[in-house]
């Protein structure tokens, strides 16, 4: 016999917005202990398109660009709070280079000729 789950649904607080989250739990007390539940219910959990729409590339917002310089903390490197960083086409380990080594991520989106927009409010 399957074990029951226990699931969660939020759909995003703004309005006219489609997007939902999705969390699944073993147990009833692990839902009800849930941090999604104690935080984003009743009508406060938004999406990412409306939690930082600057990150969200779209034709209204073709490129994105985010900077962090590594540091030194108990002995060894982080570019911020991660000694490794990974994303579409690198990977790069703090401390392979010095400190103060800045790293720069850029995203930039190329539409088509003729674009759909598919872009949210």
């Amino acid at each position: 016999m399957a074990r029951r789950e226990y699931p969660l649904r939020l759909p995003c607080a703004h309005k006219g917005c489609k997007e939902q989250s999705n969390w699944v739990y073993p147990t009833r007390r692990d839902l009800m202990e849930s941090f999604e539940l104690k935080h984003y219910s009743n009508g406060r959990w938004r999406c990412i398109r409306h939690i930082n729409p600057e990150q969200v590339l779209s034709l209204s917002n073709l490129v994105t660009r985010a900077e962090v310089v590594s540091e030194e903390k108990h002995g060894k490197l982080f570019f911020g709070s991660w000694g490794f960083v990974s994303g579409l086409g690198f990977k790069v380990f703090a401390d392979d280079f010095p400190a103060g080594t800045k790293l720069i991520v850029r995203a930039e989106i190329v539409p088509l000729a003729t674009p759909k927009d598919n872009s949210h409010d």
